[in-house]
């Protein structure tokens, strides 16, 4: 389906079907997979993967491993995540919205997310006996006394802080963040292409001798700016004319070739039966242009069209569709059936799902803002379910929205009107209805203030 096809069919017929409310029930079931032997969890995280930024939804695009896992796998067609990098990673190990744990988590950060003893996902899994590994992008606390070894990782690697130089691996130069690239909190020295090197860590470890079953997070700096790839990679992409969207696109086939090899390896250690993949992208790709020199060289500026959002609106740190509904898919060979899941969902249900698959009960609440997702995502529960999901961006809450079943209302600056949009009729939010429907929005309004009430001061 070319993309003039896709953007017709997406916005102008894509239905998300009848919706039915959740049954309480649900909540509390735990979901297991049928061999009690506890599963390897391989979570891999995107950096700036917009929606066309993959090959499964833009033809154009060469992704051959990400597309065969969604192929043979289940692809999360309505997974959100929140507009910016920090605030995704702390929904996703915490299983609440970042808001909950004060405004500093709402955006790109490098102080502190949640205080030392939070319960994440990698202290859940671990304390389940689970071996606890991240290669990659930490940017929740960028200190080593903040690092993921504080927070239930048994082993670490790659940048407390956010995006780095790609072979320089320091992050902002004018930042006392810089210094950045670490094992195990000891800052080291690594040669090499920073997407080559996470890869090369995780590789390792899934070849390492196990005992028990492991949890490995892969959040890649890639295909987050500045964009590096090589020359043989950028000539895959000649029928391309912007040569930024080249570049971009010579980096997501890098970032593809490395997740092969993560897959690889988990096949010739016979351990990929026994393996939950799960993929998504932290936020939706840049809207615009970038001007580089950010980081330490080579960062090129790029032009408008580098990255694609299309045929969502607009993207990263926006709460439209495109800053927050990414690529995302399962892949559990013999456990889960290839399908499309419409159901919509957030990275705070993967805390509240793996609890439920692997039977984990938290001795406190938890106050997760998450939801068992694996019964829909196995196809035990018809989609839909009428949910509410909910964003804030920006230290002084600059942008915020709520979902509530098909609609949602979103301001998407402080001094901007509230907007309105169904997104059953119109997902690609061309058409604001709050005039119109006033009563609706007031209505969820009612809802959003719900939200903000639950929000850290």
């Amino acid at each position: 389906m070319n993309q003039v096809t896709r953007r017709s069919f997406l916005c102008s017929i894509g239905k998300y079907g009848p919706l039915f409310l959740f049954a309480p029930r649900l909540l509390a079931q735990s979901s297991r997979t049928d061999n009690p032997k506890k599963p390897n969890i391989v979570l891999i995280v995107a950096d700036d993967m917009g929606w066309g930024d993959v090959g499964y939804h833009n033809p154009n695009l060469k992704t051959p491993v990400i597309d065969g896992l969604v192929r043979t796998g289940v692809e999360l067609d309505c997974h959100y995540v929140q507009p910016q990098c920090t605030p995704t990673r702390v929904a996703l190990m915490t299983g609440r919205y970042p808001s909950r744990f004060g405004n500093h988590c709402t955006q790109a950060s490098n102080n502190q997310a949640y205080p030392i003893g939070t319960l994440t996902m990698a202290s859940m899994l671990k304390s389940l006996g689970y071996e606890t590994a991240i290669s990659g992008k930490w940017h929740m606390g960028s200190k080593p006394q903040w690092g993921p070894n504080h927070y239930g990782f048994d082993h670490s690697h790659g940048s407390l802080a956010g995006a780095v130089g790609m072979y320089d691996h320091r992050y902002r130069l004018n930042s006392p963040y810089r210094k950045t690239w670490h094992r195990n909190h000891e800052f080291i020295d690594e040669v090499g292409h920073a997407t080559d090197l996470v890869t090369k860590e995780s590789v390792s470890w899934i070849r390492k001798k196990h005992t028990r079953p492991f949890f490995l997070y892969v959040p890649y700096h890639s295909v987050h700016t500045p964009l590096v790839a090589g020359h043989r990679l950028i000539t895959l992409y000649d029928h391309i004319k912007n040569p930024d969207r080249r570049l971009m696109a010579a980096a997501i086939t890098h970032l593809d070739n490395c997740i092969g090899k993560i897959i690889d390896a988990l096949d010739k250690t016979k351990q990929r039966e026994n393996t939950l993949v799960i993929f998504l992208s932290d936020n939706g790709g840049i809207h615009g242009k970038y001007g580089g020199g950010n980081y330490p060289p080579p960062d090129p500026a790029l032009s408008e069209g580098f990255s694609l959002n299309k045929p969502l609106r607009s993207g990263k740190t926006h709460v439209y569709e495109g800053g927050i509904r990414v690529p995302a898919f399962v892949n559990f060979p013999g456990k889960v059936k290839p399908r499309k899941v419409t159901q919509p969902m957030h990275a705070v249900d993967w805390m509240p799902t793996l609890a439920a698959l692997l039977g984990f009960s938290p001795e406190a609440d938890a106050k997760w803002d998450g939801l068992n997702i694996w019964p829909f995502i196995i196809g035990r529960e018809k989609q839909h379910l009428d949910r509410q999901l909910y964003w804030v961006w920006g230290a002084k809450r600059n942008r915020v929205a709520l979902r509530r079943g098909p609609w949602k209302i979103l301001r998407d600056d402080r001094k901007a009107v509230w907007e309105l949009y169904n997104l059953n009729d119109d997902p690609c939010e061309e058409n604001d209805l709050a005039d119109r429907m006033p009563d609706r929005k007031k209505k969820l309004l009612q809802y959003f203030e719900q939200e903000k009430a639950k929000d850290a001061l």
